[in-house]
């Protein structure tokens, strides 16, 4: 598809947690975090990574290995860290099949799988899609401005 001006980026962009409180001076290896989970950028051109305020360089400046981030220089124990994950500019079309789980889903979304159900009770506005063999057995609710969708 053509775009006039710029095309439209998709991805997850993410600020990372602080790490300064690491920071010594000698000290050159680092586990990068989102919201305490490890962060794994593609590599390190998917990074803006800020000590004291002065951008670093990727590759230059630091280097990247799955949630690693290893600086050429150790930060000083007063130096200050910013850093951000980029999403990438991608088209990302059709998922593949079984690669994308519920909590990716809306929170008003929810799937059952195969599964025995002694209810199902469903809160406003929710809805939900049971896949496969599912079996209720007991009261099935669902309220005004919600849908259930059996495949």
């Amino acid at each position: 598809m053509a775009y006039v001006g710029k095309q439209p980026v998709v991805g997850n962009y993410s600020k990372l947690d602080d790490i300064d409180s690491g920071f010594n001076g000698s000290t050159t290896t680092f586990t990068l975090q989102v919201n305490g989970a490890n962060a794994n950028p593609l590599n390190e051109q998917n990074c803006m990574i800020s000590i004291s305020g002065v951008i670093q360089e990727p590759n230059s400046a630091y280097t990247i290995s799955n949630s690693q981030i290893t600086f050429t220089s150790a930060p000083l124990a007063t130096d200050t860290f910013f850093g951000v994950v980029f999403g990438d500019a991608l088209n990302i079309g059709e998922p593949s099949d079984a690669t994308v789980s519920a909590a990716k889903l809306s929170s008003s979304f929810f799937v059952k799988n195969n599964q025995t159900l002694t209810n199902l009770s469903l809160t406003g506005s929710e809805n939900a899609l049971l896949v496969g063999t599912v079996t209720v057995s007991g009261t099935i609710t669902i309220p005004s401005g919600s849908t259930v969708v059996i495949v």
